[in-house]
């Protein structure tokens, strides 16, 4: 932390590490064309490991697959089995309820539907301009200016933040 954000007179507080948690996504374009994306989930009590396969062309999930490689109960590798009730889920509005209803709740894992929906958000940007011919994850879309940008992914992104917002 920089000491231009610690008010004059205040110290700065000692602290200690106590834990630590990453998710980490991979996107990786396949020889059929599909989007295929490696995630993990690594804190001190579990590492889940989820692979999508995504058909840029419909936008939907056509392969899923999970497993908890390290795990604090039995019982949650049996969880690892619903990454496959992914599968015909497209990525659109209301994925964030599907994905909820398919592999959350009770019967489900927060851990997975956690990883599961960061790795659907990443590969909604990676297919920013799919549409319009760019590819996936683009660096011409990107190098576009942020008119032309706006322009061609403001109904994609309608209502997900303050550049996009309806008002």
């Amino acid at each position: 932390m920089s000491k231009d954000y610690i008010p004059a007179g205040e110290r700065i507080p000692v602290k200690r590490l106590v834990s630590k948690r990453d998710i980490g996504i991979e996107a990786f374009e396949l020889e059929n064309g599909n989007l295929m994306l490696e995630a993990t989930f690594l804190d001190p009590y579990h590492l889940i490991r989820l692979n999508l396969h995504i058909n840029p062309k419909t936008k939907t999930i056509v392969h899923a697959k999970s497993e908890f490689a390290n795990h604090p109960h039995g019982a949650c590798p049996l969880v690892a089995l619903k990454a496959k009730l992914l599968i015909g889920i497209k990525i659109e509005r209301g994925v964030t309820r599907k994905v909820s209803e398919r592999i959350g709740g009770s019967e489900g894992c927060i851990h997975l539907r956690e990883l599961t929906l960061e790795t659907i958000n990443f590969a909604a940007t990676a297919l920013i301009g799919y549409d319009e011919g760019f590819g996936l994850m683009s660096r011409d879309f990107n190098m576009l200016d942020e008119d032309k940008k706006y322009s061609l992914s403001k109904a994609l992104l309608k209502g997900s933040c303050i550049v996009y917002s309806e008002k």
